[in-house]
């Protein structure tokens, strides 16, 4: 089924969550790469004044590239400079290193003992001073002066001097700084339509999430969509399932708007609820909301908010005509930001924003665009799979390649204009060819109209296939789809960019989850069928695992395992393999859509029609990532009963078999440090030892304890940093390794498979 046709269905559909044991739950984190980064940091105390280009009008943004300021800077970095060094303490204009002081009196304690039997007594508080105190943890600090002691007591013994200099165990006051950097404009340009160049940063803050696979038909390519997810890609408030306030921000760098009511400013937008993602339960309480901030009076004021719509049924995009007649706007430094109100535990209640335009000599009609766009991403020039393996593409490579590509443009302008579109592509790194041939044209009837633009790939006047005399054992092509007509008001989103790998998997996915698929029934078993290209060998699976929002009282994710599973039939249902070591998901923190393998414990002989999945022990939603823009639903199998049903939600898998190949380019993968608290068990499974690892700092007394799987204690060690141990006397199987701290309180765990 083609994407214009998902989305269609998408708008006149009710959208399930829940079917028969299968359910399909929002996404509840999307994590960002430099969050896991930032949480590795020093402790040293640290703020970042990021400065902006003021913009000029018009202002005119569609998403179909990301504007946003990324606020996850580094003192290493080439842009950023040491501005000042605040301190915490201050004493008469003066701040030392090492100071420190305590907010209740200390004393010099005279000690006589000089009469039989008697002990004298004396205290005498130490001198007072007055310190400014300043607050760190805001920016700029708040400041207030405290009266202050010495941070120790002295202790003077008339009969044994000299006198004994206690220090306090811990001062209220301690020293502390905050180095303040200063991060340079970005130096990049964005290019109008007139082809002057203004600053590429339109928004100062990065909240929201730039994207072009969560909205349903958008006028162009990407969007700002917002939820209940913060910058990190992680819940504003995890621990509460019920948390509700205002979540993300997209705020404009400043703009000058020195301009008189007579000059007719205008800011118009486009806006969707829900789309392909976030949660389908409306709930009305949320809004999506536009504040204007005026530079003389200091102040932001709320000037239009709509509420979420009351029904599942996904909504088009509505645009807003917005006229700025107020003088208190109409200055330089104006401002404007949307906010969001939302579940904030989670990535639910979706609004997606596109195509902002500010400007001057506009009307309340003027809600058309000189504008001909695609509207979404692709993944790959494949017929079928969006990755097959090398090996098996270097056959026979035209076999492989689609006929054509439907990619869906727009006609945003209310005439018909004429237009033609190309594609060209080279392999990544070098440098790309001239684009090719006119691929079609769409010359009349196009006005105010979305329609597909066959994109001839493997077929005339195109005749393009992927060369593999170019590459060994892997591939990575780089390819572009352009679109022209002219005039054109934005050249940013007549051009769709990608990578196609052809490495050792296959995948039906774009790489891109919308949504988390899961089964809630314990024993409930998920098959993904693949048509294999020839014989092979399967030696494991990669799947892109979600985390789920702590929502009561479901079982929670990571309570959740599965043994991997292969089968050649589902009716009569044959098993080939099945791993008899557990695996349980995986949830990476280093990124959106990043995959895990789960090895087979054995590599086995493949070909023709295979299912892969697994068997799952508990009624825990693993949240399996759910690609809503690729339909291969008629693959998707599950089983919570006596019998095998086809999957009752239209999309793909992100579940990929992988083969045994010469290069596998996923394991070039840097390994990044483990999180804290989490624990590494290598090689597994193991034969006759063992390691572990933990990259944080354990305490005095920690220790390792190993049991069966019937509970009984087979090992107990002291905990050593990359520690070996033996398996001589334990059994083939599956054991529970954990870590515990001096005291006995479990630190981490993991599972040991023991395979001989």
């Amino acid at each position: 089924m083609s994407r214009a046709l998902l989305g269609l269905c998408a708008l006149v559909l009710a959208l399930s969550a829940r079917s028969q044991g299968e359910e399909l739950k929002a996404l509840s984190a999307r994590p960002v790469p430099e969050a896991l980064r930032e949480m590795q940091r020093s402790n040293v105390r640290s703020y970042f004044i990021y400065q902006n280009a003021t913009q000029v009008l018009p202002i005119v943004d569609d998403f179909s590239v990301d504007r946003t300021r990324k606020l996850w800077a580094q003192p290493s970095d080439p842009d950023v400079s040491l501005d000042q060094t605040i301190y915490a303490l201050e004493v008469a204009g003066l701040s030392d290193p090492d100071m420190a002081f305590s907010t209740d009196t200390t004393f010099t304690y005279v000690v006589d003992i000089g009469q039989p039997d008697t002990v004298i007594i004396t205290a005498v508080p130490l001198p007072e001073v007055m310190v400014l105190v300043r607050n760190l943890n805001v920016y700029p600090p708040t400041e207030e002066t405290v009266t202050a002691w010495p941070p120790y007591n002295v202790y003077d013994t008339l009969q044994a001097p000299p006198a004994v200099t206690i220090p306090l165990f811990a001062p209220q006051l301690v020293q502390d700084s905050l180095l303040v950097y200063v991060v340079a404009p970005d130096p990049r340009v964005y290019i109008q339509a007139d082809n002057s160049q203004v600053p590429w940063t339109l928004w100062a803050d990065d909240d929201v999430h730039v994207n072009g696979t969560y909205p349903v038909s958008p006028p162009t390519i990407g969007v700002a969509t917002f939820d209940g997810l913060a910058r990190t890609g992680y819940p504003y408030n995890y621990a509460n399932y019920a948390a509700y306030g205002i979540a993300d921000h997209l705020t404009s760098v400043p703009i000058n708007l020195s301009y008189s009511v007579a000059d007719s400013v205008y800011l118009s937008f486009l806006y969707q609820a829900q789309g392909l993602s976030g949660d389908q339960t409306p709930q009305m309480q949320d809004s999506l909301v536009l504040e204007f901030y005026s530079p003389s009076e200091d102040s932001w004021n709320r000037v239009w908010r709509t509420p979420y719509p009351g029904t599942n049924v996904v909504q088009p995009f509505q645009q807003v005509m917005i006229p700025i007649k107020e003088f208190r706007y109409l200055q330089n430094g104006f401002r404007m930001r949307f906010l969001n109100y939302a579940t904030l535990s989670g990535s639910f209640d979706h609004w997606h924003l596109d195509y902002v335009r500010l400007g001057i000599q506009r009307t309340f009609d003027d809600t058309t665009f000189v504008d001909v766009a695609y509207l979404y991403p692709e993944s790959s020039l494949l017929g079928t799979y969006t990755s097959i393996p090398f090996n098996r593409f270097s056959q026979a490579p035209e076999a492989y390649m689609a006929q054509s590509v439907d990619a869906v443009q727009r006609n945003l302008d209310d005439e018909d204009r004429f237009i033609s579109w190309r594609m060209r592509a080279g392999i990544d790194g070098g440098p790309m060819p001239a684009p090719g041939p006119i691929l079609g044209n769409n010359t009349s009837g196009n006005a105010s109209a979305v329609f597909n633009a066959p994109h001839a790939v493997y077929n005339s006047p195109n005749e393009f296939f992927y060369d593999p005399a170019l590459s060994t054992d892997a591939a990575f092509w780089r390819v572009q789809f352009i679109t022209n007509a002219t005039p054109d008001v934005n050249r940013y989103n007549d051009t769709i960019t990608f990578v196609q790998e052809l490495s050792n998997y296959y995948a039906y996915d774009d790489g891109s989850a919308e949504m988390g698929y899961g089964l809630n029934v314990s024993g409930g078993r998920l098959a993904y069928r693949f048509d294999l290209l020839g014989a092979d060998s399967l030696r494991a699976i990669r799947m892109y695992f979600n985390p789920m929002a702590n929502e009561p009282p479901l079982q929670q994710p990571l309570q959740g395992n599965f043994l991997i599973t292969v089968w050649t039939s589902l009716s009569p249902e044959v098993i080939q393999h099945q791993n008899f070591s557990f695996s349980s998901p995986e949830y990476r923190l280093d990124g959106l859509n990043k995959f895990v393998e789960y090895p087979l414990d054995s590599t086995i002989h493949v070909e023709g029609t295979i299912y892969i999945g697994w068997v799952q022990t508990s009624a825990a939603n693993m949240n399996l990532g759910f690609d809503r823009n690729r339909n291969n639903s008629n693959k998707i199998f599950y089983r919570v009963g006596s019998s095998w049903q086809n999957t009752s939600f239209q999309g793909s898998l992100m579940m990929r078999p992988v083969f045994a190949s010469a290069v596998d380019p996923f394991t070039s993968v840097d390994e990044l440090p483990l999180p804290e608290g989490r624990l590494l068990v290598f090689p597994n499974p193991a034969t006759d030892h063992y390691q572990l690892r933990m990259d944080q700092e354990l305490g005095a007394g920690a220790y390792v304890v190993v049991h069966d799987a019937l509970g009984r204690e087979l090992q107990r060690a002291p905990w050593q940093p990359g520690m070996a141990l033996g398996t001589i006397g334990m059994a083939n199987g599956l054991h529970l390794v954990r870590v515990m701290d001096g005291q006995g309180s479990m630190i981490a765990q993991g599972r040991l498979m023991i395979q001989r």
